[in-house]
């Protein structure tokens, strides 16, 4: 039975100090999220200068005042910050004009569920002709979502990534799991080429159902597709197997000075 579980699970490994999957999943998860979080503030700041130089009002402005409405405002790490109106409050505006007092007061007093499935003819009808008007709103809520993942894969990802890499091969996910990446031929420091083609290797991880990540379960050496692509792998740093006070064995790596 061990022998069928080790011929699915190889225990070789291309460093004795090499971290676990699970580990290693748990500081990238961390590290997408401080990117999502930064990409959100240079998004920000990025779309309110271009709002002043167009004289229009910010994004963040935009949600400032939709929450003073009572619109709804959520944020994700693919969108970023994004803001709708509340849902009842939009089918009222639309039946103000269309119902009498007595039967729109009746309608306030619903849910939007409710307001949807007693009006459903009423608030068609004006869907139709508010459809037109709407475009111009959607290519814009179009350009704005474009823009922010341009900044958030494009930019504040591979910068992220390839500095962490380049001064100290640990980025803040990695330092607070006890990770660290490394050249596999055990060069002091990754170069500078090197730390681009690990975070552009990342894209190619995540195709396919993310399989270049899970590869490390199977691989013969425990490696990703993005360790492979880098020549890298990520050992436990410090205290880990192999290590004497908490630095690896000067035959496998050497410290490097961190991230400043």
């Amino acid at each position: 039975m061990k022998d069928k579980i080790a011929a699915i699970f190889p225990r070789n490994k291309a460093h004795p100090s090499q971290a676990g999957f699970i580990r290693r999943g748990l500081a990238f998860g961390l590290d997408a999220l401080i990117i999502a979080i930064l990409s959100s503030i240079v998004y920000s700041g990025y779309a309110e200068l271009m709002a002043r130089l167009r004289h229009e009002p910010s994004p963040v402005s935009r949600t400032v005042q939709a929450i003073r409405e009572g619109e709804s405002a959520t944020w994700s790490p693919e969108k970023g910050l994004q803001t709708g109106p509340d849902k009842k409050r939009e089918y009222l505006e639309i039946l103000k004009d269309r119902l009498s007092y007595e039967e729109f007061q009746r309608a306030a007093a619903l849910t939007a569920e409710e307001i949807e499935k007693n009006y459903k003819t009423a608030l068609a009808g004006a869907r139709l002709r508010q459809a037109g008007d709407s475009l111009a709103g959607k290519s814009g809520e179009r350009l704005e979502n474009r823009a922010y993942k341009v900044i958030k894969e494009y930019i504040i990802t591979l910068l992220y990534f390839v500095l962490f890499f380049r001064f100290g091969g640990r980025t803040p996910g990695k330092r607070l799991f006890g990770l660290k990446v490394i050249d596999l031929e055990g060069k002091p420091r990754l170069g500078w080429y090197q730390c681009f083609e690990r975070a552009h290797g990342y894209v190619c991880s995540g195709l396919f159902a993310s399989l270049g990540f899970w590869q490390v379960l199977w691989d013969r050496h425990g490696l990703t597709m993005h360790d492979k692509i880098a020549d890298t792998t990520v050992i436990r740093w410090p205290g880990s197997p192999g290590t004497r006070k908490g630095k690896p064995a000067k035959d496998r790596v050497q410290e490097e000075p961190d991230f400043p």
